[in-house]
Parts: structure tokens; sequence; C-alpha cells
């Protein structure tokens, strides 16, 4: 187990004081991004369960009105899981011109969808849409929240353009603070990691708000159990591939992927048989005590949340394994 942390097998270990520093500062500010994201993708969902709701009864009128008075929120959610991609696809770019190119593009895009928030609520406000700042819902100060949320998005935006044009030369870009993406395959291998993130900010969000709501009463204790586990399993395997996988070198990640694979598929099976075996027990589980974490997905006769929320680490799992077992064969 000690081998598995060696201090030379991360990145970092051969890292200068300066190197290490943009290291420590991408780790922050990605854990930062992330729980923006997972606060703002929550409160996205919850506005198109509303939406949905609206469709349902018939009410296609109500339903447009929903989503115009929710797109601050849907705006937001949408800047903050894309930030969090550009920023986290930046740090493991070694071509300089393709990085630099990227980011003063996005950085462009950022600043006007950030713009476009900031009108919108300030519009809205005058024109009556919102009788205040402050309204209360879908969040206790929305749509002022959105527009804080928009005015960070503005800030890095700017920043990056910035910082491609003037800066880079004063604060440079010193090494891959994180294995670099891989070049086989990548549109594939992004997209995969994109809906794996929405899974892992789907499951952080509720996992922490499944803790206040879920009703272990009832009957229902195992499977709340198990739905909390698989929560807490989706977006543990986030944070142990971003935060402990992409920090190593290249040869520490080849000897280390094949043991990892197997303990996550162990852990991933361990899991889900529990949920299983918990929601057998208990088939109306989803729709009584998942209902209150995302009511649109858990009310569906197919329980979708549910079997994308559970299959993911087991997929995850496979996957490494897979690929460790290539890479020791090369």
């Amino acid at each position: 187990m000690k081998h598995f942390f060696a201090r030379e097998n991360f990145l970092s270990s051969g890292f200068e004081p300066q190197a290490k520093r943009q290291s420590i500062f991408v780790t922050v500010i990605l854990a930062f991004l992330f729980l923006v994201s997972a606060f703002t993708f929550l409160k996205a969902l919850y506005a198109f369960t509303d939406a949905i709701g609206a469709i349902v009864s018939g009410s296609a009128d109500v339903m447009i009105k929903d989503l115009l008075r929710s797109l601050p929120l849907i705006l937001s959610c949408f800047m903050s899981i894309w930030a969090l991609l550009l920023f986290h696809g930046f740090y493991r770019n070694v071509n300089e011109e393709k990085r630099t190119r990227s980011l003063y593009k996005n950085s462009i895009a950022l600043v006007c969808f950030a713009g476009i928030t900031i009108l919108y609520v300030l519009i809205g406000r005058i024109a009556g849409t919102y009788s205040s700042l402050v309204e209360g819902s879908p969040s206790p100060i929305y749509p002022l929240d959105s527009m804080l949320f928009a005015c960070l998005f503005l800030a890095l935006g700017i920043f990056g353009i910035v910082y491609g044009k003037k800066l880079s030369d004063k604060l440079p870009y010193v090494v891959p603070s994180r294995g670099p993406i891989v070049t086989k395959a990548r549109f594939g291998y992004c997209f995969g990691v994109a809906i794996w993130m929405l899974v892992a900010l789907f499951s952080f969000s509720a996992f922490w708000l499944g803790l206040f709501i879920i009703d272990f009463a009832h009957g229902y204790v195992a499977y709340s159990i198990g739905l909390l586990l698989v929560f807490l399993t989706n977006f543990c395997f986030i944070g142990v591939w971003e935060f402990y996988y992409n920090n190593l070198t290249e040869e520490a990640r080849k000897k280390i992927l094949l043991p990892l694979g197997i303990t996550a598929l162990c852990v991933a099976v361990v899991v889900d048989a529990f949920y299983f075996i918990a929601l057998g027990l208990n088939l109306d589980g989803p729709s009584n005590v998942g209902f209150g974490v995302l009511p649109v997905a858990f009310a569906a006769s197919v329980n979708i949340a549910t079997l994308i929320v559970a299959f993911t680490p087991l997929v995850v799992g496979i996957i490494a394994l897979i690929k460790g077992i290539l890479i020791r064969k090369k």
C-alpha cells in the first residue's frame, strides 16, 4: 500500500517550486469548480423537473414560463461545468499552441454567456419576470446567485483572454500539472469523461442532500443506505481518478492502473450487489426514497437515474481493469 503513495510516483516529485505551486493551485481550483458545478447542476435539474411536471400536467405555457424564469440558473450550470472541463483540460494539454488558442476562444465564449446571464436577470427584474433580485426559489437568493456566478465566470473569462494575450510571459504555464490527456480516440475519451463528471456531480449533490432529506424509517433503511452508497462510490471514484491517478507519473500509472481497476471493480460489485438486493426488498424504494433527491428521475417507471448512478462505478471499474491488463501486456 505504501508503494501506491510513494513520493516518487507523483509528477510533483520532480517539480521546481514554481511548478509545485502551480500544481497546488490547479488542485484547489478544480475542487472549487467541482463544488460550484455540483450546486448549480442539482438546482438546474430541479428546474427541469418543474418544467417536465408542467408538460405532464398539460400546461405548456407554464413550462415555457418556468424555463424562462430558470434560464439564469441553467446558464450558471452550463458555465460552471464548462469552466470545470476547460480548466481540467488546460492543465493537461502539452501542446502550447493548441492550449493557448483553446483558452482564448473558450474565454471569449465564457464572457459572452456570463454577460448574457447578467443582462437577462437585470432585464427580467425591470420587466417584472422577477419580483425581486432575491425571490428565494429555486435557491435561497435566486436570481441574485446566478448573477454572482455570472460575475465569477465573467472574471475568469476576462482573465483567460488577458492571459492569452499579455500575461503568458509573466505568469508562464510551467509543466503539465497532471497526466496529459490521451491523444488516441480523444473525442471518445473526453465525451466519456464529461458524462462521468455529470454523474459524479449529481451523485455528490445527491449524497449530501440525501443525508438531510432521506427518510430512514418506514421500512426503507436498507434501500436508503444502498442509495447513499452508490452516490458515495460515484464521486469517490472520480476523486481518486482526478486527484490521485492523474497526478501520477506515466510509469506509475502503468503499474498502478491494474490493481486500481481490480479494487474499483470489487468495490463497485459489492456496492451494486447491496443496492440491488435492497431494491429487490423494496421495489417502491426509488419512488419513495429517491423522489426527494430528483423527483422526475426517480418517479419514472424505469428509474433511469437509479440505473445510471448504480452502473457507472461498475463500468468505470471494468474499463480500468481492461486498460490495466492491456498496458501490462505492452
